[in-house]
């Protein structure tokens, strides 16, 4: 069984949308509709198997802290991939739980959170994509740079 995290930057504007409108996280995120002004399909996604991320970060935590509870561990990585449920959506839900969404000053704090953990900072694809655990920091310091919101879920 497969488990995705996915993640879009969207701009402000559109998250006033969205928090109206969660279905509209569908036309983001899920590839149905008409894409959003602002808004790129192939450089303003971040996906990646949720199995391999939470893999990871249970084995660092068990490497640097003895437990596997990463989520305590780590609360800005759990923020990042919506595991604390403090900006869940109503409305909207994925395959694995609600859909979830940050604000562009969460997400500058989320990407200056997730540097302070330690989880540094991967590549991007040379295409502009964001996939695989190590572009996680890549799209959130992007994100945050750009002034933009992060809309997310697991499906």
């Amino acid at each position: 069984m497969s488990m995705r995290l996915k993640l879009a930057k969207i701009e402000a504007a559109l998250l006033e949308s969205v928090r109206v409108d969660p279905a509209l996280i569908g036309t983001i995120l899920v590839n149905v509709g008409q894409p959003h002004a602002g808004f790129s399909r192939e450089t303003d996604i971040f996906a990646d198997d949720y199995r391999t991320l939470t893999a990871i970060a249970e084995g660092r935590a068990e490497a640097e802290h003895g437990t596997t509870q990463w989520r305590r561990c780590y609360p800005w990585l759990a923020t990042a991939t919506g595991e604390n449920g403090a900006n869940d959506m109503q409305g909207y839900e994925f395959g694995y739980g609600p859909a979830f969404a940050l604000d562009p000053a969460q997400v500058t704090a989320v990407a200056q959170g997730l540097a302070g953990e330690g989880w540094g900072s991967g590549a991007v694809r040379a295409d502009g994509a964001y996939e695989g655990f190590e572009a996680l920091v890549p799209f959130y310091a992007a994100a945050a740079r750009e002034g933009k919101a992060v809309v997310g879920g697991v499906s």
